[in-house]
């Protein structure tokens, strides 16, 4: 049990507090971690915090891209998996650097055309707004 070390002795009561401490710390980051959605935030804003609650929890990499996925906006999710292509196994600064990317480039579209796709209409000089062709 926790009361010894592995070799007999008895645990002092400082590393009990330390045991208690990390496993407290530790149940701590995971229910912040699980919790932990980006909702309206920029995706900048939503990963300095998944990090900062990441490196506490004791989590593998995979693990750990679970959680990105599920805390990013859905739809931002289903573009990293359907265009980007990401799987499970790429690694948690892929999956990052991906969706940064498909982010800005979003902010970037809805600067430009006002938060609407527009296309050229054939024989029309003006443009027309138009369904979201990436869903």
């Amino acid at each position: 049990m926790w009361s010894k070390h592995a070799y007999g002795s008895p645990l002092t009561a400082d590393e009990m507090t330390q045991f208690f401490i990390l496993t407290e710390t530790q149940t701590h980051t995971i229910d912040k971690l699980t919790k932990l959605k980006q909702g309206n935030r920029l995706l900048e804003d939503f990963w300095l915090e998944f990090v900062t609650w990441k490196e506490l929890s004791g989590y593998n990499e995979v693990a750990l891209v679970g959680l990105f996925k599920k805390g990013i906006h859905p739809a931002l999710t289903q573009k990293l998996v359907e265009i980007g292509q990401l799987r499970n196994s790429d690694s948690l600064d892929e999956w990052y650097e991906r969706a940064l990317s498909f982010e800005r480039s979003r902010r970037d579209a809805i600067e430009e055309f006002g938060g609407k796709k527009m296309i050229e209409s054939s024989g029309d000089i003006k443009k027309k707004p138009v369904l979201d062709v990436l869903r």
